[in-house]
C-alpha cells in the first residue's frame, strides 16, 4: 500500500498513459542532446518525489541501492547514495505535473504504484535553465511496475 501525501489527492487520470510511449529516451541522452522547449518521451526509475506534483527521474544506466548486492545495507535506497554525486546530477532530472505552466496541486506518489524506484516513461516538455538544471513538465506516464 502506497502512502498518500496529507492534503494532496493523487493526480488525475489525464496524465496517466495507460500504453508505453515507443523511443523513450535516457535522462543521459537528454543531458548530451536534449533541447530546451523540446517534446520528449524519457524513460527512468522514480528517485524522490515531493509532496506535491513532481519527482525526481534517475537515468536507468544509475545503480540504486536497491540494487546492490549487499541486501538491507541503506534504509533508503531509492536516494542512490552510493552512486557518484557528479554521476548522479548528470543522470537525474526533475519531472513536475503541470497545468497551463503551474504546478498542480496533486501528488504523484500513488498514482498508478507510482512510488520510489518505479520505472516509468514521462511524456512533456523539456525546459534546462542556464545552470543547466532539466525538469520535465509531463503531460503523460506511464508507470511500468503497475
Amino acid at each position: 500500500e502506497v502512502e498518500v501525501m496529507e492534503g494532496w489527492p493523487v493526480l488525475s487520470e489525464r496524465f496517466h498513459s495507460a500504453t508505453e510511449p515507443a523511443q523513450a529516451k535516457s535522462v543521459a541522452s537528454l543531458r548530451v542532446g536534449g533541447n530546451s522547449g523540446a517534446d520528449v518521451i524519457v524513460e527512468g526509475r522514480v528517485r524522490d518525489i515531493s509532496e506535491r506534483s513532481a519527482f525526481t527521474l534517475a537515468d536507468m544506466a544509475l545503480t540504486s541501492c536497491a540494487a546492490m548486492d549487499e541486501p538491507d545495507h541503506c534504509s533508503t535506497p531509492w536516494d542512490y547514495c552510493c552512486e557518484d554525486p557528479a554521476a548522479l546530477k548528470l543522470g537525474t532530472l526533475i519531472v513536475e505535473f503541470t497545468e497551463n505552466e503551474a504546478p498542480v496541486k496533486e501528488t504523484a506518489r500513488g498514482f498508478h504504484g507510482l512510488d520510489h524506484l518505479s520505472e516509468v516513461v514521462v511524456t512533456g516538455k523539456l525546459t534546462i535553465d542556464d545552470l543547466g538544471n532539466m525538469s520535465v513538465a509531463a503531460s503523460k506516464v506511464y508507470v511500468r511496475s503497475e
